[in-house]
């Protein structure tokens, strides 16, 4: 299931990733470049490389190459990190005023950074040959609170995304850009599945602490979809949102 589920990402990954490139490289001498531009770019590629590590078949050469276990999931959870807190700025560069500008990507990247540092040691201390960093593993205490706060991350951060997503997708609607609030309120929803994967895996964590976990096997069949159908159709409405652009003012052009 994650082979699949993730490889495909992987491609549509690979295609997001030069489109987005290519239009930052495109837009690079405009007087008017943003940061959402280059951000877009290094969000998808990010979450290229993270969804290419999740594969099984990266994980065994990665962890065979550096000797360490757990290497693979480690650089996919620190992607995802990244890839969220890149898809925040660009967000955040559309949605906010100069004035306020630096102060929230500020705030965006120290919590970032405050997720990585949290995350490090509580890696660095459970680790080991007989560990796993699964749900399956849930009975190690290091194990559950690095997920923990992985996830919470995920799901506070996916959270904004959603938000920020569907009030620019209706920004665009109203003033005409339809192909633009299309891919943005696909975003939005690609935003919500990450919630939803976050919280579904979270949930799992929580009651298997308590006591009452609900199966292992459906918990290893949802998440990973979850996780595939964001990544998807996320990468779709940031990319459709960015061709329609195009689009819309290839016509505009020619129409004058």
């Amino acid at each position: 299931m994650d082979g699949l589920v993730f490889g495909l990402c992987a491609l549509i990954g690979l295609a997001g990733t030069v489109l987005s490139a290519q239009e930052a490289w495109r837009q690079r001498d405009r007087s008017d470049y943003r940061v959402a531009r280059f951000t877009r770019a290094l969000a998808i590629g990010i979450c290229t490389v993270g969804v290419t590590l999740a594969v099984p078949a990266t994980e065994d050469v990665i962890e065979s190459a550096t000797g360490m276990n757990n290497a693979a999931k480690l650089g996919a959870h620190i992607c995802a990190v990244v890839w969220c807190g890149s898809l925040q700025l660009m967000l955040v560069d559309w949605s906010y005023n100069h004035e306020v500008l630096k102060a929230s990507l500020y705030a965006r990247v120290a919590f970032a950074v405050c997720v990585l540092a949290a995350m490090l040691p509580l890696f660095v201390g459970t680790t080991d040959e007989t560990v796993e960093f699964t749900t399956e593993f849930a009975a190690v205490p290091g194990v559950t609170a690095y997920l923990m706060v992985y996830l919470g991350y995920v799901a506070i951060t996916c959270g904004e995304i959603a938000f920020l997503c569907t009030g620019m997708a209706l920004a665009a609607r109203r003033a005409g850009h339809a192909w633009t609030a299309r891919g943005l309120a696909l975003s939005s929803i690609s935003a919500l599945l990450g919630v939803a994967y976050a919280a579904g895996k979270g949930s799992y964590l929580v009651t298997h602490y308590l006591g009452h976990p609900w199966p292992l096997r459906y918990e290893e069949i949802v998440s990973p979809l979850l996780a595939g159908l964001a990544v998807i159709s996320l990468i779709t409405g940031l990319t459709m949102a960015m061709v329609g652009r195009r689009l819309t003012s290839r016509v505009t052009v020619s129409a004058t």
